[in-house]
């Protein structure tokens, strides 16, 4: 009985941020073209945001006020440091005057790149490479 208990003990423990990064898993390789589901327009609306959100909330997470925008994402959650980020955490990177916001999955072995896995990347539910000096909030 007590080994039935850890068990299930252990299976309800899975952090949430993992949770994220399973939810948006599902829908890998999903094109823009099918994301009516997020109520956004993909033509006028980066809708890296509102995928997030919708993660989110699948995961029993609270996304931020106007989670549309990238930039709200960083208030998501925590801060964590860069060398502390674990797999489905909350990245915000900026490049310019935009920004864009995904779930982290790794950095490469150099940490010149991360590896980041989320919606409108490319038109599309994928994982994607981005300079890591571009990254400007990991949230937990």
């Amino acid at each position: 009985m007590r080994v039935i208990l850890v068990i299930v003990l252990t299976a309800l423990a899975v952090p949430c941020e993992a949770d994220m990064l399973g939810t948006a898993s599902r829908y890998k390789s999903m094109h823009e073209r099918s994301i009516s589901f997020l109520s956004v327009n993909p033509r006028r609306t980066s809708w890296c945001g509102a995928f997030l959100a919708y993660v989110a909330k699948r995961s029993s997470r609270e996304p931020p006020e106007n989670p549309n925008m990238a930039r709200s994402w960083m208030k998501f959650g925590k801060p964590v440091f860069a060398r502390s980020a674990k797999r489905g955490d909350v990245v915000v990177i900026r490049s310019g005057r935009r920004f864009h916001v995904s779930l982290f999955d790794h950095f490469d072995q150099r940490r010149q790149y991360v590896y980041l896995f989320g919606g409108n990347q490319s038109n599309r539910v994928q994982l994607s490479r981005y300079r890591a000096s571009s990254v400007v909030a990991i949230r937990r």
